[in-house]
């Protein structure tokens, strides 16, 4: 059997958890709503000082929405101690990343062929957006790491490629016809930041490209 000091305690103790949980918004309208209920029928609320209220009202709300939205902002850009910037931060920054695809804007394409050791030869191949090859580039002697490559926009019968998005795929391998491990990556200068559900993108040479996949950032 419950004491009676525990029965009377209780009500108390949830009464001041409902109080804590509300917010400014929930504690406004309760007040304008208590004030029209118990107002003196003879002498109503004057219109003018209804119509502040109500804008005041109002004003509280969209802080509350505009609050939510910064916390949303913030949250999906990441704090400074899982990573060294927010989304926003990377705008007009140059960035290295780890992808394959490129858009092709009729100017020269640079990238790199990352590679895990040495490479006697190396191949790599432009693709268009259904996956059919445009341009094969051979290589030879290649050290290990990042070394330079560039598109010039030319198929392999010569003609200019189309403007768009294409894909690169390499394949190297060393001395004894091994294969070495190799990888793509490319630069350039982050000129927008999208929050998604899956995560920050930013926007870099028209393609864009996961957050997590930055190898390196300069000015």
């Amino acid at each position: 059997m419950l004491t009676p000091s525990v029965t009377s305690s209780a009500p108390h103790a949830a009464k001041r958890t409902s109080q804590a949980d509300l917010g400014k918004k929930d504690i406004f309208l309760k007040l304008l709503v208590a004030q029209m209920q118990y107002q003196n029928p003879l002498k109503p609320q004057d219109p003018t000082q209804m119509s502040a209220q109500l804008a005041q009202f109002n004003m509280v709300d969209q802080q509350t929405k505009s609050n939510k939205l910064l916390e949303q902002l913030v949250n999906a850009g990441g704090s400074s101690a899982s990573q060294p910037l927010s989304g926003a931060g990377y705008l007009g920054h140059t960035v290295t990343i780890k992808q394959n695809d490129i858009f092709y804007n009729g100017g020269n394409q640079q990238f790199s062929a990352v590679l895990d050791g040495p490479a006697a030869q190396a191949v790599v191949s432009i693709l268009d957006s259904n996956g059919k090859p445009v341009r094969t580039i051979n290589l030879n002697n290649l050290a290990a790491g990042a070394n330079p490559i560039t598109w010039d926009g030319k198929t392999d019968t010569g003609a200019t490629a189309p403007q768009g998005r294409y894909s690169i795929q390499i394949s190297a391998s060393n001395l004894n016809g091994g294969t070495v491990g190799s990888a793509i990556q490319r630069s350039g200068i982050v000129d927008a930041v999208r929050f998604t559900a899956s995560g920050t993108q930013l926007m870099v040479g028209g393609i864009p490209a996961p957050i997590t996949d930055i190898t390196e950032i300069r000015l």
